[in-house]
């Protein structure tokens, strides 16, 4: 791995911004538009990182919002012989959230996700929502009306017991109505993989500890 990524850090040495991104320690932010070099860039910094920073049982996640970037930042990182193992996440934010604060935390903080966790298709999500919106607004509700907003509302309003979760009181109630329709079903969607993780980390001091102290 160390000859791979020393060999192709040089490709970036002529141009300052890549250079700089490579060199930099700490925080380090990369703007710049499509096919600049950023995914080149960063996989070659992590190549190094590991090589050179992290180490053992400490380890590096590389973490994106898509499937399709996720497998190009796989075959990207294999190229410089990184693979992924116990401590080398490359995934979506989504698997990463699953994966390594809702499925080993959930339960431990009494909130119930079905076990083993099955993510609902889109239909099935579908179906969740209509006879959710059908329930609360009625029987005339289009459900494809509501979606965009309420999906926002549930984004937005992560506490369920602060007074703003009942500012919209119909859009608190088709979203509770819509989970409990998914948990009846053994299921969760996306958004739960997100709202579920980002509810613990902010509410349990001892999962913030965890992250601090795992591999990643």
């Amino acid at each position: 791995m160390r000859t791979a990524y020393m060999k192709a850090s040089q490709e970036l040495r002529d141009n300052p911004g890549q250079s700089a991104a490579f060199e930099s320690v700490g925080h380090c932010v990369v703007l710049a538009g499509p096919g600049s070099g950023k995914t080149k860039t960063l996989t070659i910094k992590l190549a190094r990182m590991l090589a050179e920073d992290v180490k053992s049982p400490r380890g590096i996640a590389c973490i994106t919002y898509s499937n399709e970037c996720a497998r190009e930042l796989r075959r990207r990182l294999q190229d410089l012989g990184v693979e992924e193992n116990d401590c080398v996440f490359i995934g979506t934010i989504h698997s990463f959230s699953l994966k390594n604060i809702v499925a080993p935390f959930a339960s431990m903080a009494g909130i119930e996700i079905p076990q083993p966790i099955k993510v609902a298709t889109q239909e099935e999500q579908r179906k969740a929502f209509e006879g959710a919106v059908t329930r609360v607004l009625g029987e005339s509700a289009k459900a494809y009306q509501f979606k965009v907003p309420i999906d926002a509302y549930r984004r937005t309003h992560l506490d369920r017991n602060a007074t703003g979760w009942n500012e919209h009181g119909d859009f608190a109630a088709v979203i509770t109505d819509y989970e409990m329709r998914l948990r009846r079903a053994a299921l969760i969607d996306f958004d739960d993989m997100m709202l579920i993780g980002l509810t613990l980390v902010e509410s349990h001091k001892w999962v913030r500890r965890w992250q601090r102290n795992s591999p990643y």
